[in-house]
């Protein structure tokens, strides 16, 4: 069937949480207000990935008051791309023609689901890859890396997609190609994965800055630490990739070198950067957490190599 074949068809909202349920409603609620084209009906799928229903009460709650259908499910075994295959279960079970995802803190923007899918209806295209702004809930640090826009412009076709804000044509995961998420990346990559193995069995990704959502930070994903923690997964999760499509021996050069480069010149630039910050000295803060930064890096590529993980989503940010 081409993309313009497909009226009068159901396009499924998929959103995995884990104890959050305020802010999941928030997102429930930016979605049930959703215009759709005519022709099109909307369906949501909820995924608590959590062995404790914490979030069940308020979608039931929220469910009752909507005309929209609004599922529940619960997938008992920690981790993202676990909760991301049993949303995509659901979305077969119901037999989504459009296949969406959402992060539970996030809220769709005015006009998001007909943006999504007035940009797959174009034959061709098989993801939509949206926007995504973020309110936050206290003033960032300085030396935080900055927001700066996209300078990608509309249409332009991309290797790959994150899960925080896409739409996606529902072939991608029926057969022939019955694309999941790859559960080696419990801690980070799983999503960019799974749309570079869209992108390589030839599905079409364009950057839609139309559909637009809004991530809610909260103040505990502003500190160092945290910042730090996803920086040192981020840095792992890359070796993992490694590892996976080019072999051990290749990655374990390749990443091996540049961890130990990014491992000695931080050292070095920290061992008279920090000891000045730390005594008050003014105009050093970004250099610091700089290098700071360019350590995890190394620690988080050293640790892929010899096969330890780096957890950073384990500790939920939010309410």
């Amino acid at each position: 069937m081409t993309n313009s074949d497909r009226s009068n068809k159901t396009v499924g909202v998929l959103v995995c949480t884990a104890d959050r349920p305020q802010m999941l409603v928030d997102c429930l609620r930016s979605l049930i207000s959703q215009d759709l084209p005519v022709g099109w009906r909307l369906e949501i799928a909820v995924v608590e990935n959590d062995a404790t229903p914490k979030s069940k009460d308020a979608v039931a709650e929220l469910a009752s008051g909507t005309t929209v259908p609004i599922h529940y499910v619960q997938e008992p075994r920690r981790g993202i791309p676990f909760a991301r295959n049993k949303a995509l279960e659901q979305a077969l079970a119901y037999g989504f023609d459009i296949v969406t995802l959402i992060d539970d803190d996030e809220q769709a923007q005015p006009g998001w689901l007909v943006a999504h899918i007035d940009t797959l209806l174009r034959d061709g295209i098989s993801v939509s890859y949206g926007a995504v702004t973020k309110t936050y809930e206290c003033e960032r640090p300085r030396w935080f890396p900055p927001d700066t826009p996209s300078d990608m412009v509309a249409g332009m076709e991309l290797p790959r997609a994150s899960t925080n804000n896409v739409a996606f044509l529902s072939d991608l995961i029926r057969p022939p190609h019955n694309l999941k998420f790859n559960p080696v990346f419990l801690h980070g990559y799983e999503d960019l994965d799974f749309f570079e193995n869209a992108h390589a069995k030839g599905f079409r990704i364009v950057w839609n800055p139309q559909a637009v959502v809004d991530e809610y930070v909260p103040r505990n994903r502003l500190t160092a630490e945290r910042m730090l923690a996803f920086t040192r997964a981020s840095a792992t999760a890359h070796v993992q990739v490694g590892i996976l499509r080019q072999g051990y021996a290749r990655t374990f050069v390749k990443f091996g070198l540049k961890g130990l480069r990014r491992l000695i010149s931080s050292i070095l630039l920290l061992s008279v950067v920090a000891p000045l910050y730390l005594a008050g000295v003014t105009g050093l803060e970004r250099h610091y957490y700089k290098n700071r930064m360019r350590l995890t890096r190394a620690i988080g590529n050293l640790r892929g190599i010899f096969l330890r993980s780096a957890s950073y989503y384990n500790q939920i940010d939010g309410h």
